[in-house]
């Protein structure tokens, strides 16, 4: 009995022993490893960034650097987002379209090569259509609020309100364009010309060009001159937006032919996709 608990107590002992010491251990390595983690953190935000900057910097992605840009960089999306995306969903869509064949049929035949590739094709395309949907619709909910905006600054003006503080009252209904009004207003304390330019800079649509020139030419000029350049402005962007309509009204013909056709096509695939199926079965029999 005695002897029983002597070798109990000697393990109690080492035990206590072994774990002080392997606690210790994991003090050490509690602390070494949050800097470490830290650095590496440090690093990879650093080389990540790099990546960001160089793809928005590089002139091959000036368009797409541009459309992001009219669309409001949808979910934070850069141009290094954006080329990552257009590669990982065909990707996706593959590896979905492998697991999803495979479940169904047991691993036992192919997948068609033509529904493959067109669904790949249509995965890599959506993007860049979804990119136009959202550049399209924004820069119209833009061009109209200028309008709006013009119109506002040309009562407040009829007012006798200064100029800055129009522009703040003008700007206060405005939904897509306030953020940019809002950042024009700050900086307009410190230099009015560059607020201006770098407010049409930040929104990027070929309608707010009349805007800035009038805003530059009537920053610091009288109140008469001020409401007759605000006039001419909106008759600009109307001019604008009416020779957009008619280019819109002139390409329509093609976009319903695009309409017409692509249902066609795919109505035509189905219809081919049993003979096709068959004949690829008589080929493999056969050899």
């Amino acid at each position: 009995m005695v002897s029983v608990l002597i070798g109990v107590g000697f393990s109690v002992g080492v035990g206590l022993i072994v774990y002080s010491m392997l606690f210790s251990v994991k003090l050490k390595r509690r602390l070494r490893i949050p800097s470490t983690r830290i650095k590496r953190r440090q690093l990879f935000q650093e080389k990540y960034a790099a990546a960001v900057t160089r793809e928005n910097v590089r002139k091959s992605n000036y368009k797409v650097a541009r459309r992001l840009k009219t669309a409001g960089n949808p979910f934070g999306m850069q141009v290094f987002h954006y080329n990552m995306l257009r590669l990982a969903l065909p990707l996706v869509t593959i590896l979905l379209m492998f697991v999803l064949r495979n479940s169904l049929n047991g691993y036992v035949t192919n997948f068609p090569i033509i529904p493959f590739i067109v669904i790949v094709l249509l995965s890599y395309a959506t993007p860049p259509i979804f990119l136009v949907m959202f550049a399209r619709q924004r820069r119209e909910v833009l061009a109209e609020e200028i309008v709006k905006f013009s119109h506002r600054l040309i009562v407040c003006v009829t007012d006798k309100i200064p100029l800055y503080y129009a522009i703040r009252r003008a700007g206060r209904t405005c939904k897509v364009l306030k953020p940019y009004v809002d950042e024009m207003l700050i900086d307009w304390m410190n230099n009015p010309r560059a607020a201006i330019n770098q407010f049409g800079e930040q929104i990027g649509i070929n309608e707010v060009l009349p805007l800035t020139n009038t805003l530059l030419a009537s920053w610091n000029a009288p109140e008469d001159k001020i409401i007759n350049l605000f006039h001419q402005q909106i008759r600009n962007i109307d001019t604008m937006r009416d020779f957009q309509v008619k280019k819109k009204i002139e390409a329509s013909p093609l976009r319903v032919t695009f309409v017409i056709l692509i249902p066609f096509l795919v109505t035509g695939i189905l219809c081919l996709l049993p003979w096709y199926m068959s004949f690829q079965a008589t080929i493999q029999q056969i050899f």
